[in-house]
């Protein structure tokens, strides 16, 4: 029972003062004792209820009032009305039971309405009280001035309404109430109720008791209740004010508090700290305009709008501080707050700097600086996006041939610094309006505008290339620089392309153009340059086709061997060349001039000389089986220089032998002198261990490569083939004479056979025959032809006699 009283009188407490109820005792009660049957969690849910904790209001503390007020009232009616209810019910006093049911009905009401925040609980109470006056106005009987005690009830209704409404509705009841005073101090009698005396013997204590306890209780207590309430709200005010204070003061943003004219009235810690300053009264009196200047390059007055930025004067130096809020807090005054984004606007320039390198880093070469190659072929992309009607252009791409022979011999720091001398040289010769770009490790891209007419497109392009430094310094060293160059018409090649064309593929034509440009062919025919044009075009287009189509040519039969004769100086047969012929279906007959140089670039060639060794072997097989003369018959096959660096060409060239059943001295090989300068040693490594076998080694073309008389010491050789090159015009060209003599000197001296190829008339023979050499071969004897159309030289032996022989035509 104690426990539910607790319980009782804490929720009436929090009724009466408006505040939360102390759930807590209610959680006591059901922890405590399990006599209770309410969950210690439960709430008491009502429409006026608010978080714990939160700020009182003067609603609240009206509303407080009012039921301290109601609350003292119905001890009031309790006590007085109901008492006199019933000694008006034993003398037969309707009138008095109805007064006080009426009465007690408004409170009812009243208390009802003041559960929840409102005005209609006030309302209710302001009728009770004129009811309670009216009642002690029209039932006091023959007492005039017991009655006018009525009027001094309703006095108190303007109190009321100014504490618990507002003073608007006080003043209206107080201009009210003055009908009361006027009818009071007139002497008039207020008339009564009809047809009975209602005056009850206790209608003096009645009254009396009724004023005392209104005026002496309830609107005491009502008032000390308002007293209370306002004082703990200014006491939280006053704690919030402090708060604030503390707020503005300790807070992290700059904030400045202003007058109407902008003129600084407060400035908090962290604004007086970018400003350099100790006390805030160093700003007062100055305006936003003598603390804020606008930034470099920008005209313009204080503006009070978010995200602004400003130069203010600080005691370090300069910062730069950004408007991030204006609100009015009264009074006209305005609450700016700021933020310090001096060391966010270094940022964004360190991000802004950083975002600048990594573009340069992508769009430029780390190491001379020029744009790279996607950079290159960007722009290239506009160019070609205005087509045939945009302008002449000239893209030529050089390379510095010989860099990675002087990377070699230098290192590569030296001829770093050696591409970065040579690039500074170029872009101090080129024509206002060159675009440069650095595109592969050695190779740089010059796209210039030129004249629209080709043949002096090409003298500018040649005055260009002369002029570039050809001689540079390497590790304090002069050394010689090896240019090629590559050269594209690029409104010409947009022209003439029938489809669409990128700055990729522009790109990879001027490269192509710089591959012709190291072909001697090509460099001796447009005078230096790789030019891509129409006909470099068709090669290309050629060169692809070629490509596409040698894969079918292994796999489908596509190939076949010519055989061309090789004589003694008596006519007697000493053995044959094998020549490869391409029959395509596709492409019609392909010499080898086309498709050997193909099949080296993509990797066939491996496949090409297998199959060559199958078919020359199978065909000595067939020779021999006939017997006689055709069974001593050898046969030369061609190695390539990338056969020479092949780890299995000994034991292909011995399986194809053994294959068939031929002796390696029936087999000669034929390599030239430039496919023994690509790897020296390797090379020297594979013929020796090819002649140890047996097999007859000979130099190709001899006199057209590099080969110097060591070297030619060194290798296991048994034959020289002069040139056909050397026998134009012999006899009677004396130099090439001589020429012809030493070398055949040369290879007697060295016992070495020596063979001459391309004989083509009577008078070259007998030259020959003079000089003693030991093979000769030509269309004199015979051009390339099957096997089958040499079956009468393989039964004779030898050819007919010089008189036999028809002349043949060199074509």
């Amino acid at each position: 029972m104690t426990h539910l009283l607790t319980l009782l009188l804490s929720r009436l407490r929090a009724w009466v003062l408006a505040e939360p109820e102390d759930v807590n005792a209610g959680a006591a009660i059901g922890a405590s004792g399990a006599r209770t049957r309410w969950p210690a969690s439960r709430t008491w849910e009502r429409p006026d209820a608010r978080p714990s904790g939160s700020a009182m209001t003067t609603a609240d503390i009206q509303l407080s009032a009012l039921r301290v007020t109601l609350l003292a009232c119905v001890v009031l009616a309790g006590v007085v009305g109901l008492h006199t209810a019933a000694m008006a019910l034993i003398r037969g006093k309707p009138w008095a039971v109805v007064i006080v049911l009426v009465v007690l009905t408004l409170l009812g009401a009243a208390i009802k309405q003041a559960k929840r925040p409102g005005r209609a609980g006030a309302l209710l109470l302001l009728a009770a009280v004129y009811a309670a006056a009216l009642a002690i106005t029209i039932s006091t009987g023959t007492q005039p001035e017991l009655s006018r005690l009525g009027y001094v009830l309703s006095y108190t209704s303007p109190l009321v309404a100014g504490l618990l409404v507002n003073w608007r509705l006080g003043l209206g009841l107080m201009a009210f109430n003055s009908l009361f005073y006027l009818l009071a101090i007139s002497g008039f009698n207020a008339p009564q109720l009809p047809q009975q005396e209602v005056r009850l013997p206790q209608s003096l204590f009645y009254v009396h008791t009724a004023l005392f306890m209104f005026f002496n209780l309830c609107m005491p207590l009502a008032v000390f209740r308002m007293v209370d309430g306002m004082g703990k709200i200014q006491e939280r005010l006053r704690t919030s004010r402090q708060l604030s204070e503390q707020v503005f003061q300790a807070g992290s943003a700059p904030t400045l508090v202003c007058g109407p004219d902008d003129e600084v009235l407060r400035a908090n810690k962290p604004f007086l700290l970018l400003c350099g300053v100790d006390d805030e009264n160093a700003l007062r009196g100055l305006s936003l305009q003598d603390l804020l200047n606008a930034p470099a390059g920008e005209a313009r007055a204080w503006r009070p709008e978010a995200g602004l930025r400003w130069w203010l004067d600080a005691g370090h130096g300069r910062c730069e501080v950004e408007l991030r809020s204006a609100h009015s807090i009264g009074r006209r005054l305005q609450a700016y707050g700021f933020d310090d984004v001096t060391e966010l606007r270094r940022v964004q320039a360190h991000l802004a700097e950083s975002v600048l390198r990594e573009a340069r880093a992508t769009w430029h070469d780390a190491l001379t600086g020029l744009p790279n190659r996607s950079r290159c072929i960007r722009q290239l992309d506009a160019l070609c996006a205005q087509g045939p009607a945009g302008p002449a252009v000239a893209l030529l791409t050089l390379r510095i041939n010989n860099l990675r022979q002087l990377n070699a011999r230098y290192g590569v720091s030296a001829c770093d610094d050696l591409l970065k001398s040579f690039v500074r040289d170029l872009l101090a010769s080129l024509p206002a309006g060159a675009e440069v770009a650095r595109v592969r490790g050695s190779v740089i891209a010059l796209q210039m505008p030129v004249c629209e007419d080709a043949s002096e497109m090409l003298t500018q392009m040649r005055r260009l290339c002369a002029a570039l430094p050809v001689q540079a310094m390497a590790a304090m060293q002069p050394v010689v620089l090896d240019l090629v160059f590559g050269l594209v018409a690029v409104r010409e090649l947009l022209s003439r392309q029938a489809g669409p064309i990128d700055g990729a593929e522009l790109l990879r034509c001027c490269e192509l153009a710089l591959d012709m440009g190291q072909d001697a062919r090509w460099r001796q025919e447009f005078h230096g340059f790789g030019v891509f044009d129409a006909t470099t075009a068709l090669a290309v287009q050629r060169g692809m086709a070629i490509e596409a189509e040698l894969p079918q040519a292994l796999s489908g039969g596509q190939l076949h061997l010519l055989y061309q004769p090789k004589l003694r100086p008596d006519g007697s047969l000493l053995g044959f060349e094998a020549l490869l012929r391409w029959t395509s279906p596709a492409l019609g007959p392909v010499p080898p001039a086309e498709f050997i140089p193909v099949a080296e670039a993509c990797g066939l060639i491996g496949g090409i000389t297998d199959w060559v060794a199958e078919a020359a072997c199978a065909q000595l097989a067939l020779w021999q089986a006939r017997g006689g003369n055709a069974a001593r018959a050898h046969v030369a096959v061609n190695l390539s220089a990338h056969d020479l660096e092949r780890r299995d060409l000994f034991e292909m060239l011995t399986g194809a032998l053994a294959r068939h059943g031929v002796k390696a001295t029936q087999l000669e090989l034929e390599v030239t002198e430039s496919a023994l300068t690509r790897q020296p040693a390797q090379a020297l490594q594979q013929l020796q261990r090819l002649h140890e076998a047996g097999f007859t080694i000979a130099i190709d073309d001899f006199g057209t490569g590099y080969s110097s008389l060591a070297k030619l010491v060194d290798l296991p050789i048994d034959v020289l083939k002069i040139d056909r090159s050397f026998l134009h015009q012999l006899p009677g060209d004396l130099r090439r004479e001589r020429v012809v003599r030493s070398v055949v000197s040369l290879a007697h001296s060295l016992h070495l056979r020596v063979v001459a190829e391309g004989v083509e008339s009577g008078s070259q023979m007998s030259f020959l025959q003079a000089l003693g050499v030991h093979g000769l071969q030509g269309y004199l004897f015979g051009r390339p032809e099957l096997p089958g159309h040499w079956q009468a030289l393989m039964q004779q032996g030898r050819m007919p006699s010089e008189a036999e022989l028809a002349p043949l035509d060199p074509a």
